[in-house]
């Protein structure tokens, strides 16, 4: 009996969830000791928004609405009246364009250098149906070359490459006379070949038109050079017109 005594008097170990509430329901529950999931209480006491995703989606909405609804214009300070401009080839055909990079040799340096990448073209007049030669580079369009194609020119095979040709020529890229040593180098063969023929032709269609200066007789040299200067000066004007662009 002492001991069952002593057993009822010992003390009780305390409840590690007493502080938790008296009735025992752990975790915000209702008095039934069972876990449940509540409805979501806003933080630190803000009332919760009610719509959920609706009312932002309804937002947004307003924000599209509002932006569509700004009809602002802006009228240029300046009005500049559009001018029309004129390449120079207006009054020509072409014969053909190829995509190609253009060389000249440098006599001073004794290199090639690069005058640029763009189209080749061989040009031929409306009117007094001359031949001249015009390259211009890509996206600046200044003028790389720009010839008549002279009866006589040899075109020549760059290092034996097979899509490249070496011709010289009095040019006016610069807007002025100079005898120049070109190269023009092509994608691909066929594009070679087909820039020749029609080179070839041109000469054949100038020659017809000009004469071939290159082919005055030997005893008359003297003649055949006040000639030649006289047709150089002429096709030089002709030329010089067309030079629209200038390169810097």
């Amino acid at each position: 009996m002492a001991d069952a005594a002593e057993t009822s008097t010992a003390p009780q170990p305390a409840n590690p969830f007493a502080a938790l509430g008296s009735s025992g329901a752990a975790f915000g529950g209702a008095g039934t000791g069972a876990f449940s999931f509540g409805a979501p209480t806003a933080a630190f006491g803000a009332p919760a928004k009610e719509g959920g995703e609706e009312g932002e989606e309804g937002g947004d909405d307003a924000a599209a609405g509002a932006e569509e609804e700004c009809q602002a214009e802006f009228k240029p300070l300046v009005q500049l009246d559009e001018v029309e401009a004129k390449s120079g080839e207006e009054e020509e055909d072409t014969l053909v364009d190829l995509k190609c990079k253009l060389y000249r040799f440098d006599g001073e340096n004794n290199e090639w250098k690069e005058r640029g990448l763009g189209i080749i073209k061989l040009l031929q007049h409306k009117e007094n149906k001359k031949v001249r030669l015009l390259m211009r580079q890509e996206k600046t369009l200044k003028i790389r070359a720009n010839h008549i194609v002279m009866p006589g020119t040899k075109l020549q095979e760059h290092s034996g490459s097979d899509k490249a040709w070496v011709w010289s020529a009095v040019d006016f890229a610069e807007g002025k006379q100079s005898i120049e040593l070109f190269a023009v180098r092509f994608g691909t063969v066929e594009k070679a070949q087909e820039y020749k023929k029609k080179f070839e032709e041109a000469m054949d269609i100038n020659a017809a038109l000009l004469g071939d200066v290159a082919a005055l007789p030997k005893a008359d040299e003297e003649a055949g050079g006040a000639a030649a200067e006289a047709e150089a000066e002429e096709l030089a004007k002709e030329v010089e017109e067309k030079a629209t662009t200038k390169d810097e």
